[in-house]
């Protein structure tokens, strides 16, 4: 059996390396150079950049994706954050240390009046993973719940997945404060507090602040390059640009994917780690019936991302910058913060420094330091960051330029407050819009989290499973954002394939 995955994201590479472990042929077309999709890095002059991971979540023991990793071989070594990160709000300022119980007395410290409402929503948020867990055990050993069952059965998780994170917080926390500090990681998920799935936001938070947050050694590309290996030592095959723009169905069946080089591959299986708008548009509309073809068109991606790469002529860790990360917002109110992000006013979004240089430090020379600076961006910004759209040739359209080089300007005005004298040291700088998503990675509309994360879309997630029989879809459209939830993605399509062949 000849599996052809189409996109080398790490939900198409955890896909192939799981079946390529299984025996099976197995192809991936990748129209970029390099694995990994989001997950890999680039280089220029000394300093090597991370694209888009700040913290991998469940990767260290007893996390959700280290027996995922351990089943494929891949030994990476993980860094562990400690401090997991910082966060900068108008008059409070915290170190998150790795460990919860440190952290919770930090915030009783700070907010006396609402110790019982901290730990109560710890406890509440712990029992949220415990039924998740619970559920996904069940579902491993053959019980498929009927709906009515669920909320006796998993009351925290049913609860969780049916109500916003700021209805879940409102249960618990009254300092809209507290609230904002205890939702500091929204921009993981890509939606406001009011917005985005409570059960979603609860693993993610118990993931990070129990599981820990981890940096594996090498950076993102590593972890690609890990998995790149396993599809290869089993006699997989990735072939780089190798841009898809077809899968060639006959009788109701996929039986070949195309590409823009000519290439055609014969497939008994296809999974697609594009988009399911991109994967309808490959399959051609026709074949797709009507409902599902409305549904996938309706979906709404998430934000997109604006970043700064820097490479800076100092040590900022020898300066006393003691943090992976450290998140800067200008107002306690998240959802003005996000309206900013989404109307592309950037100097009223919070944004997020990395200094990657603190945790690898072999990304930059000696005495110097690789720093990232990242805010939520539309994808509609300015016409399309002054394109109207017309993306042939964008780098070189003058209003891009001044457009893209205006909003790095604001960011940068805003890091001086944390580190002061940055612009008179950069060596190295370069600037990533939502257009350069599209251009890298082909995400719809420069998405980097797949659909919005909001209540009704966790509640009713996007199949791996299309009309054609197949045809499977994997990647954070299916999955939620996040890199250690792609490759999860990734198992789900590979267990559904090897499962109609037992």
């Amino acid at each position: 059996m000849n599996v052809v995955v189409i996109g080398a994201g790490l939900g198409g590479l955890s896909a192939a390396a799981h079946l390529a472990r299984a025996g099976l042929g197995v192809t991936v077309l990748e129209h970029h150079s390099v694995p990994g999709g989001y997950a890999h890095e680039f280089k220029r002059d000394d300093f090597r950049f991370e694209v888009a991971l700040h913290a991998l979540d469940g990767a260290g023991p007893g996390g959700w994706l280290y027996p995922i990793l351990e089943e494929l071989g891949i030994d990476l070594p993980m860094t562990r954050l400690d401090p997991l990160y910082q966060a900068h709000y108008p008059d409070i300022h915290i170190t998150v240390p790795a460990d919860l119980a440190e952290y919770q007395a930090q915030l009783r410290s700070l907010f006396p009046g609402e110790r019982e409402g901290i730990d109560s929503l710890v406890e509440a948020l712990r029992r949220v993973s415990h039924d998740v867990a619970r559920y996904t055990l069940d579902r491993q050993h053959g019980e498929r719940p009927a709906p009515f069952e669920m909320l006796e059965r998993y009351p925290a998780m049913a609860r969780a997945f049916s109500q916003t994170w700021s209805e879940l917080l409102e249960g618990h926390i009254r300092d809209a404060r507290l609230t904002t500090i205890f939702s500091t990681l929204w921009g993981y998920l890509g939606l406001p507090p009011s917005r985005v799935s409570a059960g979603l936001f609860a693993l993610a938070w118990n993931s990070y602040h129990v599981g820990g947050g981890y940096y594996p050694v090498g950076g993102s590309q590593a972890l690609s390059r890990a998995f790149e290996d396993v599809i290869t030592r089993h006699a997989g095959e990735i072939l780089y640009r190798q841009t898809v723009n077809g899968i060639v169905v006959r009788d109701g069946t996929a039986v070949a994917v195309t590409t823009e080089r000519g290439l055609t591959v014969d497939a008994d299986v296809v999974i697609s780690n594009a988009s399911p708008v991109d994967t309808m548009r490959f399959l051609g509309t026709d074949v797709l019936p009507d409902d599902y073809v409305q549904d996938r068109r309706a979906d709404v991606p998430s934000l997109s991302t604006l970043v700064l790469y820097l490479g800076l002529d100092r040590d900022i860790r020898a300066e006393g910058w003691n943090a992976h990360e450290a998140f800067l917002s200008e107002t306690f109110d998240t959802d003005a913060d996000y309206a900013a992000a989404m109307s592309g006013d950037f100097s009223k979004a919070s944004m997020v420094i990395a200094d990657y240089t603190h945790t690898d430090p072999g990304c930059a020379p000696a005495g110097k330091s690789v720093v990232a600076m990242l805010t939520l961006a539309p994808w509609e910004y300015a016409d399309t960051w002054g394109t109207g759209g017309d993306l042939v040739g964008y780098r070189r359209n003058p209003r891009y330029r001044a457009l893209k080089r205006a909003a790095a300007d604001i960011l940068l005005a805003r890091a001086e407050r944390l580190i002061p004298g940055l612009q008179d040291s950069i060596e190295v700088m370069e600037i990533a819009t939502p257009l350069t998503n599209h251009r890298y990675g082909l995400a719809t509309r420069g998405s980097i989290y797949g659909r919005e994360q909001t209540v009704d879309n966790l509640l009713v997630r996007i199949s791996p499973k299309t009309p054609i029989p197949n045809v499977f879809l994997t990647g954070a459209w299916i999955s939620g954002g996040g890199m250690s939830t792609a490759i999860a993605s990734g198992r789900t399509a590979a267990e559904i394939v090897a499962s109609r062949l037992r």
